[in-house]
């Protein structure tokens, strides 16, 4: 038996119909104790946190780093029913913000521990046995660290504070990059290329995308508004900024290499070649079950490739799909499965033989070639290959980066951040301290 949880597989602020699911995950039941919390991560809200975790700057401008457990005042955390479960907690109820944040870590984890196979060793553990998850509303941003995931919120026009524990898809993001520091590690100083820190966006965007997939739920809509022709996403009014499947929605993009030879700005922008290729990777590894299972015909699949570069193609492709989803839904929900899991065990055996020093998207498409052919002999080798090469990947490099990076990148200070780098900041004044403590400010 596991424990019990209410997720929202798409956030309610972006899907007024949205209804939170009770799903299980595999912490044993009476497992997890109030928070919640396990023995790898707990949950805290904390009352009057100002600054998120990381370096920040007293009030003289001293730059000090504020890193987990926070210790001071927390709202009451979520507890757990006479059987174990939390899903006794409701939305908009003190408590299910927590809940559901730790229910989707879990989640996420459950899924791609599977693929890794074995538990993630979290990438602090030197510092700290468990990952704190920690609930900042009025932060306009959402980070994993050094012994922390920090849930901020996303703010609209009207003011309204839409916050990210209830998002699914940025928590699940932000565990992919605890898988990329727990399992490929960090480059050491001066041997990090550009595309580092792309294939950590990118590999996040996929772990997100992959978990989103193991809810029945998402399978089903996605199917059921596709109708099995998921290149379609992007033209479909629902596919949306309040997309119930934005994560289909980004990948499905068409940028290459090719866009940032001569410098990029941004980590996100440049993960999309990478992201757009596994995408790629993972429809056509779909459209090759469906016609081994002889569910479309090997024409339908090769008028799905010519659709991808002529749209005069599309129409008639969709009644294609239309007219062969009909016959046969289940085999079409089977076909989806086997390609997800397909792509998932990729990318983490993947994963596992790259090495961060001086990695290029090059490093990322010869290493899962070389996966296939242990896994499959090079079977999909041919899909592999044209879907990297297609955007470009063994043809360009990233140029330089064309601005310094922002507080959101993950390379910026208060991501990396570990306890011993304190030591090479300059020491806060006694004055400026005292300061602090008047102020309430935490250190």
């Amino acid at each position: 038996m596991g424990t019990r949880f209410r997720l929202f597989v798409q956030p309610p602020f972006e899907d007024p119909m949205s209804s939170p699911e009770i799903i299980t995950v595999s912490s044993p039941a009476g497992s997890v104790g109030p928070g919640p919390s396990d023995d790898s991560m707990y949950v805290v809200e904390p009352v009057d946190k100002t600054r998120p975790y990381g370096v920040n700057h007293g009030p003289l401008g001293t730059p000090f780093i504020s890193l987990p457990p926070w210790t001071q005042a927390i709202l009451d955390p979520a507890v757990p029913d006479e059987e174990g479960n939390f899903d006794h907690y409701q939305p908009s109820t003190p408590g299910f913000e927590a809940a559901h944040a730790f229910g989707c870590v879990r989640f996420t984890l459950d899924v791609w521990e599977r693929y890794i196979g074995q538990p993630l060793i979290w990438h602090f553990r030197d510092h700290y046995d468990r990952l704190e998850i920690s609930i900042l509303p009025g932060w306009d941003n959402a980070q994993y660290g050094y012994g922390f995931l920090e849930l901020g919120s996303q703010f609209a026009k009207d003011g309204r504070a839409l916050p990210f524990s209830l998002d699914f898809d940025v928590i699940a993001h932000e565990v992919g990059h605890a898988f990329v520091y727990g399992v490929l590690g960090i480059p050491n100083p001066g041997a990090e290329f550009p595309e580092y820190l792309g294939f950590q966006e990118a590999f996040s965007d996929c772990v997100s995308l992959i978990a989103a997939m193991h809810f029945p739920s998402v399978i089903e809509n996605v199917l059921t508004v596709t109708r099995g022709n998921l290149y379609i996403a992007n033209q479909l009014s629902r596919f949306s900024e309040f997309s119930p499947h934005r994560q289909i929605r980004e990948a499905n993009n068409k940028l290459t290499m090719a866009d940032f030879a001569d410098g990029w700005t941004d980590e996100h922008a440049l993960s999309q070649p990478l992201t757009g290729a596994v995408f790629d990777i993972l429809v056509d590894v779909f459209h090759e079950s469906l016609v081994a299972r002889g569910l479309i015909s090997p024409e339908a699949e090769n008028l799905a490739d010519l659709a991808e570069i002529d749209p005069a193609a599309e129409l008639l492709l969709q009644e294609v799909f239309d007219r062969d989803f009909a016959r046969n839904p289940e085999g079409f929900v089977e076909a989806l499965l086997d390609a997800r899991d397909i792509v998932g065990t990729y990318l983490a055996e993947t994963l596992w033989a790259l090495a961060p020093d001086f990695l290029d998207y090059g490093d990322v498409a010869r290493t899962m070639l070389a996966v296939d052919d242990s896994v499959t002999g090079g079977e999909l080798s041919r899909i592999i290959f044209r879907d990297f090469d297609r955007r470009g990947i063994f043809r360009y490099r990233a140029g330089p980066r064309l601005t310094k990076p922002n507080r959101k990148s993950h390379v910026h200070e208060g991501r990396i951040a570990r306890p011993r780098d304190q030591a090479r900041l300059p020491g806060m004044s006694y004055f400026e301290k005292y300061w602090m403590s008047r102020s309430g400010a935490e250190l």
